[in-house]
Formats: structure tokens, sequence, C-alpha cells
């Protein structure tokens, strides 16, 4: 089982629940499936259908559902939003899943705005139970000796950018691998930011195209490079440092 978890955001600062007037949002999940207090394997998605409404800002806001784990955490996997929405209401779908055995204590709802800033975020208690699959595990015992090589940015560091421009970021690996691998990358910051969803590198030596853009003033320092497994675990991860400003 595979999902991108592409357009995944971080917020650091003061939480959107304590900024009145940023957003009116409100999400709220109406189904689940599997229900609550499902035991399933590892990898295996759980859906939300999630019914949202808003009125401003009067453009698109992004929306998620999240575990409570860093974004980047290779061992969970959660749907993206691509979806050309606007101020209104209707209803999402959104997957999310474990790649390892454990426990679900929450599924946790988040909307961001153009800027990539963290406007809503709720946390909805649920108990799913993960557990072993002999599947799962094989797949995660897959690629490993495969090595992230270097990246390629652009535009190239040093830089001084506008917050919103996009940076591609171009990772070279040697790959060997039954079931294929996937690399990311992330930007290390302060400043809200998005990042690309894993992309698939070919066998042998060869590249992916990955991406980030910062959405507000603040530097990046360090690119965080992971290379993953079909079975959600990283066989390689570096971090190659940077120089990038972004100023208003």
């Amino acid at each position: 089982m595979s999902l991108l978890s592409f357009f995944a955001s971080l917020f650091s600062g003061r939480p959107a629940a304590d900024r009145p007037g940023v957003t009116d949002v409100s999400m709220q999940i109406v189904r689940l499936d599997p229900p609550d207090g499902s035991t399933l394997k590892a990898g295996d998605p759980i859906q939300a259908t999630v019914a949202w409404r808003y009125s401003k800002p009067n453009g698109r806001l992004g929306m998620w559902v999240k575990l409570e784990l860093p974004d980047a955490d290779p061992d969970y996997l959660y749907q993206g939003d691509g979806d050309a929405r606007q101020a209104g209401s209707g209803k999402l779908t959104r997957h999310v899943a474990l790649q390892r055995p454990g426990q679900v204590d929450a599924l946790v709802l988040v909307a961001k705005d153009a800027s990539s800033r963290e406007v809503y975020r709720v946390r909805v208690p649920v108990a799913y139970t993960y557990v072993a699959d002999p599947a799962q595990d094989a797949l995660r015992e897959d690629g490993h000796g495969s090595r992230i090589l270097g990246i390629t940015l652009d535009p190239p560091s040093p830089a001084v950018l506008r917050p919103g421009t996009d940076v591609q970021v171009r990772v070279h690996c040697e790959v060997q691998s039954r079931h294929g691998l996937r690399a990311s990358a992330t930007p290390v910051t302060d400043a809200p930011y998005t990042f690309a969803g894993s992309m698939p590198v070919p066998q042998g030596r060869g590249s992916c195209a990955q991406g980030f853009l910062v959405g507000g003033p603040g530097v990046v320092r360090q690119v965080r490079v992971l290379l993953l497994n079909e079975g959600g675990a990283a066989v390689d991860e570096r971090f190659f440092d940077v120089d990038l400003r972004y100023e208003a």
C-alpha cells in the first residue's frame, strides 16, 4: 500500500486557535472506514470523510487528516490535498495509515492558508490498533544498502528568495531494490512550509524531482533527504547544508 503525502506542511508559532479573525473554518469527521475501534494490519489505510465549511479567507485552504506524528516521519503516510477548493462548504475523503504496529489514539484535522500557515487544528480521539503484517515487514527490509549521493537545488544555494518561491530539489541516489524506493526532501527551518510528496527513484544510479515552498520570512540552513522503501522504512537519511534566506 502506498499513499502520497504531498503538500504536507509544518507550522511554527502561535496556535491557530489563538489568532482570531484568521478563518472561520470548521471540519468534522462524518464517517470512518473501517469503523473506530478496528484492528488493522500495518500499512492498512483509515479513510475519513470530512465535512468542511468556511467563508474566510475568500480563497483556497488546504485540508488534511493526519496522525500525531511529525509530517516527515517515515512510519506513517497521509494523503495530500490537491483540490481546487474555495470558500463554501463540502465533503472530502482522506486516507492515513500507520506503517508499523502500534496504537492510533487520535486523528488530527488540519487546514492551512496559501502561505502554508496552519490556521486550524482539531484533535479527534479514536482507538485503532495496528498489528504486525509479515508482508509489510518484508517490504521494510527491502532496499537496504541503497544510498543518497547528493542534491541539486534550483535556484541554487546561496540565495535570497521571496516567501512562496518554489525550490526544486533533484535528489541523486544509487538504488538496489526489489520493490522500488522513494525519496523525499524537506527544508529544516522554523518558517511555515509545504513540501512535495515522496517520489520514485530509478534502479541503479538516477535521480528524482522533489521540491518545497517556504511561506514566510526565515532561513533554511539544511535540507533533509530520506530514501524510503515501500514498507515505509528509511534506508538512508542525509542532511545537506544550504543557505536560503527568505525576505518579504
